[in-house]
């Protein structure tokens, strides 16, 4: 992949298992987990951002071919990865998938080198849980869950359920997240069927302290293929004030006469903010919308701004 070229390569080995890691940047550590089918153009877009906001980034590969997609070849690795090598607890509910054991050695690794007071993780899919499951063993602070989907909410309907309600998690390791006294950060679509009830599963263990982004619309991976510019923004935000001694970041201006002109024509339930630079027109809403509901929201942003809104709540609400 050409959009590799410009970060170092190294093979990192731990307890006899070596893989590769790519590695980029200076400031504070954060370890990025691609999802499936391996690491692609769209992940290296994202951490290219992390870097440019003044991290430390490692991104390991723990299946796949750099850029290969879903080519017979990777795909068919990929499956031999989960299912044969078992590295991956993809249907087991209440286990922490063996591979957490690798990943919290690089999480004490990247520490060791950079500093602070801990490192971040962000999390994607299949490898969604992994960043709570590395907060056992490992001085992980900043944990980013976006869309986690393990283990796969399939079979019969009762079975399914549990399945998509569980995080992934011995009650071991589950014990050790609500210990730790950190926020977490969770994104996903709102109707996302990947990703089960398991944001309702973190409210009842965590309460506030699990900051959930879920944005109305249809998708998936809300920091790759299926972006969502705010969601990437709450990312940097979250990373920013919790990992580095003095946050950099800064509020982007608002036009609060546009604002409060879009708020107008909504009505009732809806929180617009709008900025220029970046262009941003966001829509925050109380509960989640109807596909109706949500097509006229979006008309009316439209013909308001002249821009396409994302549309997401927040909970617990913190907007200022």
């Amino acid at each position: 992949m050409d959009s590799l070229e410009s970060w170092t390569r190294t093979d990192v080995t731990f307890d006899g298992v070596t893989r590769d890691v790519y590695r980029k940047g200076t400031g504070r550590g954060v370890i990025i987990i691609h999802e499936f089918p391996g690491i692609e153009e769209s992940l290296i877009t994202f951490a290219q951002e992390v870097v440019d906001a003044g991290f430390t980034v490692m991104l390991p590969r723990l299946f796949g071919t750099p850029g290969a997609g879903f080519s017979v070849g990777n795909v068919v690795g990929d499956i031999r990865q989960f299912c044969v090598r078992r590295e991956f607890s993809v249907f087991a509910r209440g286990k922490t998938s063996p591979v957490a054991v690798w990943l919290r050695a690089l999480a004490r690794q990247l520490h060791d080198d950079v500093g602070g007071e801990g490192v971040g993780v962000i999390g994607m899919c299949f490898t969604g849980g992994f960043a709570l499951a590395m907060m056992a063993g490992a001085p992980v602070i900043a944990p980013v869950i976006a869309e986690p989907s393990l283990p796969a909410g399939v079979g019969l309907p009762r079975n399914a359920a549990a399945r998509g309600a569980d995080l992934g998690l011995s009650p071991f390791d589950l014990e050790a997240v609500k210990a730790s006294g950190c926020e977490v950060l969770g994104l996903k679509y709102r109707t996302d069927p990947a990703t089960g009830t398991r944001f309702d599963t973190l409210r009842r263990e965590l309460g506030d302290r699990f900051l959930a982004v879920e944005f109305e619309g249809r998708g998936h991976s809300v920091l790759t293929a299926d972006r969502r510019e705010f969601g990437v923004d709450e990312v940097l935000d979250f990373l920013d004030r919790t990992l580095k001694d003095e946050p950099s970041r800064q509020p982007p201006p608002r036009d609060e006469p546009l604002e409060r002109r879009l708020e107008s024509r909504l009505g009732a339930g809806f929180d617009a903010r709008v900025t220029g630079d970046p262009a941003r027109v966001v829509l925050h809403v109380t509960r989640g919308l109807t596909k109706k509901g949500r097509e006229r929201a979006e008309a009316i942003a439209r013909e308001v701004t002249g821009r396409d809104p994302e549309i997401v709540r927040l909970t617990p609400n913190r907007l200022g």
